[in-house]
């Protein structure tokens, strides 16, 4: 198993690309925090997971509180003793406000505390107890629009995730000397509820063949995809892999339009 004896806090662990990590991570060994401000629905899912043999809990958060944060890493390690990986997937948009003159303050505010200052929280609270424990991985689920922007998303969106990014490269750098890897995915268009599909319809006929034209790669992009790649930066196969991004894309960042 390669997660095997270590902790993992997820964030958004409810549906998506957290709950796939969950799961993914619970088979491999781990046992799974995980974070969520919908309680019936992550409750369900933790079931799942130790209905299947995994180990998880599921804590109820809303990360852009510190308060919530610093509780939830408490519940971790009062639980399982340790925290070994934070996997900072939680993430919000909205689609309707892609001006930055034209979006509300209460919508940056909103989108930034969540993808951005709430990172920032969990970095923060998961860090001394990585060094207690000697080390650790810091993921973090940022997007291909850190990079590159469309008209749909909201401003706040690009400027949280192009945020997260250069966030991850700081942790890299000042992490290092504790043991403590910083590492960023970059999901292209992956099928969650950020847009508008839920983990029900995954196998929907129609809706992968929709999906699988939005990149070279013709299918659809999985959440579970964007778990393999947590799972490799949670591993010890990447132990000497810091700073890095990886994108999983579908080949869509490498094409021209």
């Amino acid at each position: 198993m390669r997660l095997e004896n270590k902790v993992a806090l997820i964030t958004g662990a409810a549906s998506g690309m957290g709950r796939a990590a969950a799961e993914l991570f619970a088979a491999e060994g781990a046992k799974v925090v995980m974070l969520g401000r919908r309680q019936a629905q992550g409750e369900e899912v933790a079931g799942v997971i130790t209905a299947n043999g995994g180990d998880a809990i599921f804590v109820r958060a809303d990360i852009s509180v510190e308060d919530d944060v610093r509780r939830a890493v408490e519940a971790a390690v009062g639980k399982y003793g340790k925290l070994d990986v934070l996997f900072n997937n939680a993430g919000i948009n909205k689609t309707a406000q892609g001006r930055p003159d034209e979006e509300p303050t209460d919508s940056w505010d909103q989108i930034m505390g969540v993808n951005l200052r709430g990172a920032y929280f969990c970095i923060k609270n998961a860090v001394p107890e990585m060094r207690k424990a000697g080390g650790g991985s810091i993921i973090n689920n940022s997007s291909v629009l850190d990079s590159q922007a469309d008209d749909n998303s909201a401003a706040s969106y690009h400027a949280s995730k192009g945020g997260l990014t250069a966030l991850t490269l700081k942790c890299a750098v000042v992490y290092a000397e504790d043991n403590i890897r910083a590492n960023c995915i970059q999901p292209g268009a992956i099928a969650t509820e950020m847009s508008r599909i839920t983990w029900d319809n995954l196998d929907d006929p129609d809706l992968i063949e929709r999906r699988s034209k939005a990149q070279p790669l013709k299918r659809m992009g999985h959440p579970m995809d964007v778990a393999y790649a947590a799972l490799y930066f949670a591993s010890d196969e990447s132990a000497f892999v810091t700073g890095a991004t990886l994108l999983v894309d579908g080949g869509q960042s490498a094409s021209y339009r």
